[in-house]
């Protein structure tokens, strides 16, 4: 009830005394007393008159009630918003979910298929075909080296510039194969008395050029061979075998079976077609 309310209630202007207001107070509860009238309507007006009395006599009432509507219409305000964003979040938290579901099922799906699809037989194969390799590659690193007798068929003009600063030029054998050998030596090829070459026992490849001249034996580093690189072609042939047995069902076993088929399964059968390895593989080195 705001003030206004409560001097029309008793009857009085807004600039009536306190006095008037206790007189107007009392003749009113004489007349509308519950226990003087007996009337339905008199029960509500004598609370209306009471309400309009305990107003105008402590003005302060008025800012209290105005002061605690206030704080319910804030705390119910409050809590509708609050009420709002928990059903935000919820339904962010199930959209979230929804979306997890769905990107862990597409690559559940993905993986699924890159491991059963041709890529998956592509990947498998070179896993077993690297690994055959790694253990042959060390084995071979340890086997006693064989010693082979070659002839120079033709030599190469130019010369070339080797990782480790050394000019080179290139020289084929009467056997197919090809050698990368420091300028310097490839000039005493055509008057050597002999030319060996020293080769691994299983896969052939050769560790260097051995040039006997008269009394003098003269070993020659081969530039450019797979031998010299034999620990980390090793490692690299272990790689696709390692990304399909032990890598977990996430961007790093696909990222290793890309680059398993698309880097090293290349590597691999350029290094078995190149100088018959695959023959050697098959035939123990004997062949």
């Amino acid at each position: 009830m705001q003030t206004g309310e409560a001097y029309n209630t008793l009857g009085l202007k807004t600039n009536a005394s306190p006095d008037e207001i206790r007189r107007a107070y009392r003749a009113l509860v004489k007349k509308y007393h519950p226990d003087k009238n007996q009337s339905p309507e008199a029960k509500d007006y004598f609370l209306l008159i009471q309400e309009a009395y305990d107003l105008l006599c402590n003005p302060s009432a008025e800012k209290i009630n105005t002061h605690s509507q206030k704080d319910k219409e804030t705390a119910s305000a409050y809590a509708q918003d609050r009420a709002s964003y928990e059903q935000y979040r919820e339904q962010a938290r199930a959209q979230r979910a929804k979306k997890k579901a769905a990107e862990e099922a597409y690559k559940i799906e993905f993986l699924r298929n890159l491991k059963t699809s041709w890529k998956g037989w592509w990947h498998r194969s070179a896993a077993f075909v690297g690994l055959l390799l790694f253990v042959v590659l060390w084995l071979d690193f340890f086997l006693p080296e064989k010693t082979q007798q070659i002839f120079p068929e033709k030599y190469a003009n130019k010369t070339y510039q080797s990782t480790d600063g050394h000019a080179i030029q290139l020289f084929f054998s009467t056997d197919g194969r090809h050698y990368w050998i420091s300028d310097y030596f490839s000039q005493e090829l055509g008057t050597a008395l002999s030319l060996h070459s020293k080769e691994t026992h299983w896969l052939r490849q050769v560790k260097n050029i051995e040039i006997q001249e008269g009394h003098y034996l003269r070993t020659v580093p081969v530039h450019f061979t797979f031998y010299w690189a034999q620990i980390w072609v090793s490692l690299l042939f272990l790689v696709p075998f390692i990304s399909w047995f032990w890598a977990s069902a996430d961007i790093m076993f696909v990222a290793g079976s890309y680059f398993s088929r698309l880097l090293v399964s290349p590597i691999i059968l350029y290094f078995l077609c190149t100088e018959n390895r695959w023959l050697h593989l098959l035939s123990f080195g004997t062949l």
